[in-house]
């Protein structure tokens, strides 16, 4: 029985140190929304440009369950976003585009990343969205 209770809090200890993706790391996602407008018949006009004010958003785990965000930041002049002191662990980054087909008239465009180190910094490239 003796063992038993000293065998419960160094199973706590080591239970409590498996870290959930989220705040509170050394890690960091980086990324750049890139916009394209569209006419009303759905043609391009002129090429993909960087998109600044954009609201981009982190779902700490996988978002297929269609979990909320955990946090968003706006682009910045050149259309970057960061997302700072992340933990290891999967993210979902998504933002917002103009559909004329889809319900609502917007859809989702989504990165997922994976921070495999404490202190990585991960690219999740260009999401790049329509403007009408």
């Amino acid at each position: 029985m003796k063992r038993l209770l000293l065998a419960l809090p160094i199973i706590a200890l080591i239970t409590a140190c498996n870290k959930e993706p989220g705040e509170g790391g050394k890690a960091e996602i980086r990324g750049r929304v890139i916009e394209q407008k569209y006419s009303n018949g759905g043609s391009p006009i002129g090429d993909p440009y960087p998109a600044p004010g954009e609201n981009v958003y982190i779902v700490y785990g996988d978002a297929s369950n269609g979990a909320y965000p955990d946090d968003n930041v706006d682009t910045g002049p050149n259309g970057e976003f960061r997302f700072i002191w992340l933990r290891k662990g999967t993210y979902t980054i998504y933002t917002l585009s103009d559909c004329a087909d889809c319900e609502g008239d917007t859809k989702s465009i989504f990165a997922r990343v994976e921070i495999g180190d404490k202190k990585e910094v991960m690219n999740a490239g260009d999401l790049l969205i329509e403007k009408r």
